[in-house]
């Protein structure tokens, strides 16, 4: 663990990583998978879907845009 940061900057990294993993549609969680080099994301109450991102990054900031756009 790096010395500079406190438990506080540790959590707070946490919480944002999770908020990006929220569904755009309903702010529940959303599953991401990779299958043969295609990534897709899926949430796991409204069955909301986004598919063929090349990367996991890729359809973390997918989700990110589209939450941006709903807001």
């Amino acid at each position: 663990m790096d010395e500079n940061r406190t438990v506080a900057d540790i959590l707070e990294r946490v919480r944002e990583s999770r908020r990006r993993k929220r569904c755009p549609d309903c702010d529940d969680v959303v599953a991401i998978r990779g299958f043969r080099g295609e990534y897709q994301w899926k949430c796991v109450d409204c069955d909301a879907v986004g598919f063929g991102y090349t990367s996991r990054s890729a359809a973390l900031e997918a989700l990110q845009r589209r939450r941006h756009r709903s807001e």
